[in-house]
């Protein structure tokens, strides 16, 4: 049984809620862009800031934004075992530019095939809060995804969707949704990277690169995602 002490705090809780919540209704009635864009953060609680550069514990961060038509957004989190080779471990110390890796000749490719960056499994995250509070920035989410990261040896991606009660239902869950159709299209972009390779050999590299800028977009590709993400991993749940 919960002590008093626990038992008094949750009823002040329940009570500073509910009059966050309704001060935030009265707000978001007013209308204005917030009522439109949406909001993933509130200014009351700390957040973390990204760092593409890892830091001590050995993870690296970025922010990126999916929807300008919303404040959805994602951070990325990256450890730093993704540098390590296949067959090896890291040996420069770990500096990482946040680019694609350089493309060579298909031969030189192969040679290097031993020598690339391991490719990671890939975890989505939502944080909690009820969806009227907490974000994928916030210190305490930031400290959680970075030792999942690490620990599990998988890049991260913690999804601020839009809170409530600038959005309403059901705007959390078609974030989410937008979230996953994006991880699937990175998935796509990753398999025609494959198939584009393949093809150079008889001629028609030019034109499968050509198709693939025209059906998704030349600035869609994802470079931490294509260099180090594993598209095995979740290809096949993008499509469900």
């Amino acid at each position: 049984m919960p002590s008093v002490a626990v038992k008094v705090y949750s009823v002040f809780f329940k009570l500073l809620l509910k009059h966050k919540l309704q001060t935030l209704l009265k707000h978001s009635a007013a209308g204005g862009t917030e009522a439109t864009f949406g909001v993933a953060s509130r200014p009351d609680e700390s957040a973390a800031p990204s760092n593409p550069s890892f830091g001590p514990d050995g993870v690296a961060t970025k922010d990126i934004h999916v929807d300008p038509l919303s404040s959805l957004s994602l951070r990325l989190f990256l450890p730093d075992s993704s540098l390590a080779p296949c067959n090896g471990h890291v040996e420069n110390g770990g500096a990482y530019g946040g680019y694609l890796p350089p493309v060579g000749p298909p031969d030189a490719r192969r040679r290097s095939h031993a020598e690339s960056p391991r490719k990671l499994p890939v975890i989505l995250q939502f944080h909690g809060g009820a969806f009227v509070g907490g974000s994928n920035t916030s210190t305490a989410n930031d400290f959680f995804c970075r030792r999942i990261a690490k620990l599990l040896d998988a890049i991260v991606i913690a999804v601020g969707y839009r809170l409530a009660p600038e959005s309403r239902y059901p705007a959390a869950f078609e974030d989410g949704f937008k979230v996953l159709n994006w991880l699937g299209k990175q998935a796509n972009l990753a398999e025609c990277s494959k198939s584009m390779e393949s093809t150079k050999a008889g001629g028609l590299g030019d034109a499968s690169r050509s198709q693939i800028v025209d059906s998704f977009g030349a600035s869609s590709v994802e470079p931490w995602l294509a260099a180090h993400g594993d598209p095995s991993s979740y290809c096949k749940h993008s499509k469900a």
